[in-house]
């Protein structure tokens, strides 16, 4: 048997409902049951509050001192008028629970004295009880008549609360009646709208069958201002999505070759920097091999520039792995919450040493606490590279200015120098591997042109950004925005 929506639905939401109804006609009755049983031990107290004092009046009214014998001889009169003043019946017991007398006639000792409270008076306690029994409710409250620390009588209150429980029932009717009426309502309302909803998916299911067939030209008449209608316009626009995938699929083709062409590139500069040392060395080695110690001065020249060449290449695969490290996305970062202007103060001072070969100075105005979630070790490989270009490229005597500062929920770091800047078109290509812009001097030679496209990979891991400004004679500024802690 197949089960439509329509059919799970009105049977799941009915289900659901009558079960909350359910429980909240269980709990309203319990509720309202402790509320009975609260008013009538408020009730009980009170009423106890007042045989005290009814009883007190008693005895000064008609001037009588409170002993066994007084009891006995108006038990009758004292339970008429202190049961009038506390609106119940009185019954005056002696301490072993046999009767005084009571108000009304023909009460059955036996039965009186097995009452729990009465019993519990006897040991010199004040105790009550409730009984329910078919639609009457009493309260029987019992407490001991004291004269000095003699035990001289037990006093018994008995009060009717029926009226209380049927005001009490009559309120648990009325919720059930109208929570049935609710259910009604719900239940013959749940079909016409799951009727309503499961309409317009009647109309997506016949279309997604089309479009299943290959027909991508689908017509969705579904204009409703509800999540069905958002389906429905969510599937035309699916329908539209694909159609266009034929599109995106050829503008990636032509983006893998573009990335392929770049790859092709990168190679070619990779070979080109390796086999320039490459062809130094291996010439001047087999020029030593054929002269051999003949000519010191050139065996000389020779090994200085074997040692040379060997440590740049040293330096450019280093620089070739690191950059292809860097770019790699399985790459491990330990991000943890890591104070900026720290790293960057190291920073500095780690470059000072080397500055100051070239009477560089390095000067730093950074705020404090600073805080964002990165890699500590990857940050300051930032910092370095950056600072040591600007070494290479500034002019000697000149400064180096580092700053860092919060800016909204980002930090800039921004580096200035002096030096000779770079031109328009050269800061198009920086951030690229390899790349070197051959029209300046530097005051530092060997770099392979890689530090600035691992700055610019790391900086992009931490979700920042980097820019580079230069002004030709003036120099150069990096900026640096990585985002930051958000301020509490």
């Amino acid at each position: 048997m197949k089960w439509t929506i329509q059919f799970k639905m009105v049977v799941l939401f009915s289900a659901i409902v009558f079960i909350g109804f359910a429980a909240l006609l269980i709990l309203s009755s319990k509720v309202a049951e402790e509320n009975m049983y609260r008013e009538v031990h408020e009730d009980i107290v009170q009423s106890k509050k007042n045989l005290d004092i009814a009883l007190n009046q008693y005895f000064l009214i008609h001037n009588k001192r409170m002993s066994k014998d007084t009891l006995e001889a108006g038990s009758r009169e004292l339970a008429e008028q202190i049961g009038s003043a506390v609106g119940g019946t009185i019954t005056v017991y002696r301490p072993d629970a046999s009767l005084y007398s009571a108000a009304n006639s023909g009460v059955d000792v036996v039965k009186r004295t097995d009452i729990p409270d009465v019993e519990q008076a006897m040991q010199s306690k004040i105790a009550y009880t409730t009984v329910v029994d078919q639609g009457q409710v009493t309260a029987s409250l019992s407490f001991p008549i004291q004269s000095g620390q003699q035990v001289i009588g037990i006093v018994q209150l008995e009060k009717d609360y029926t009226d209380l429980y049927k005001r009490n029932l009559r309120f648990q009717n009325t919720i059930k009646l109208f929570a049935a009426a609710i259910f009604v309502f719900i239940f013959i309302a749940s079909i016409f709208i799951s009727r309503k909803i499961t309409q317009p998916i009647r109309v997506l299911t016949k279309r997604s069958a089309e479009v299943a067939q290959g027909s991508l030209h689908a017509d969705i008449q579904i204009t409703t201002k509800d999540e069905i209608g958002e389906l429905a316009s969510s599937f035309t626009v699916m329908i539209d999505r694909v159609r266009e995938q034929i599109d995106v699929i050829e503008r990636e083709r032509d983006e893998v070759k573009q990335v392929q062409a770049r790859s092709k590139v990168f190679f070619d500069n990779v070979t080109h920097e390796l086999k320039t040392p490459l062809t130094t060395i291996l010439g001047y080695a087999q020029i030593l091999r054929d002269n051999g110690f003949t000519d010191q001065a050139f065996f000389d020249k020779g090994m200085n520039y074997i040692i040379k060449e060997s440590r740049r290449l040293n330096t450019m695969v280093a620089d070739i792995l690191e950059v292809s490290v860097s770019s790699a996305v399985i790459q491990a970062y330990r991000f943890e919450r890591i104070e900026v202007s720290d790293i960057i103060r190291e920073a500095c001072e780690d470059m000072s040493i080397k500055a100051g070969k070239y009477n560089i100075g390095i000067h730093y105005e950074l705020e404090e606490e600073l805080y964002l979630h990165g890699d500590r070790d990857k940050l300051k490989e930032v910092f370095l590279n950056v600072l040591d270009n600007s070494v290479k490229y500034s002019d000697v005597n000149s400064i180096i200015e580092v700053q860092s500062s919060r800016a909204g929920d980002s930090i800039d770091i921004v580096i200035r120098d002096q030096g000779e800047g770079i031109g328009a078109e050269a800061l198009q290509y920086v951030f690229e591997p390899f790349y070197q812009d051959k029209g300046i001097n530097r005051t530092e030679k060997g770099s392979a042109g890689l530090g600035l496209s691992i700055v610019k990979n790391i900086v992009e891991r931490h979700g920042g950004t980097v820019e580079m400004k230069s002004i030709i004679h003036e120099g150069t500024q990096v900026h640096i925005r990585l985002p930051g802690e958000r301020n509490a």
